[in-house]
């Protein structure tokens, strides 16, 4: 069978809709971000959305990078007082604790904001669906 390397762009994109998508959704209906430190959820979740959308780990971590700046935009949460995880050497791991963050992000951005993180998530997505634009 015949396969077709994916759109770049178009996997990048389907990545961080379903990153955002997939963290907005445990914060409705999972455990507190502080409760979910040891929770597996969000790095086999990240590990998933990976593998669905064809991206490499090094891109992964970008876009998850990418992702944390449209949060901070769409909540107006303050650019400069938010931390910036500290990138380790091994992507795997790097991964687990970018993601760890960003669940904590989402809760937070969206509390900030005063809507629920779906909502949030969209409007982020729409962000960055602009932002590839120009």
């Amino acid at each position: 069978m015949l396969t077709v390397a994916p759109d770049p762009a178009q996997a990048e994109q389907e990545f961080v809709t379903e990153v955002v998508r997939g963290m907005a959704a445990m914060c409705e209906s999972g455990p507190a971000p502080d409760e979910a430190r040891g929770d597996l959820t969000i790095p086999l979740g990240l590990s998933a959305w990976i593998v669905r959308s064809a991206v490499g780990l090094p891109d992964a971590y970008e876009l998850l990078l990418r992702l944390r700046g449209a949060l901070l935009t769409v909540s107006g949460l303050d650019l400069r007082s938010e931390p910036i995880p500290l990138r380790v050497g091994e992507p795997r791991t790097a991964l687990r604790s970018m993601g760890a963050y960003l669940f904590g992000l989402v809760d937070r951005a969206a509390r900030h904001a005063a809507v629920t993180p779906p909502d949030l998530a969209e409007a982020v997505i729409t962000e960055l669906t602009e932002a590839r634009r120009t």
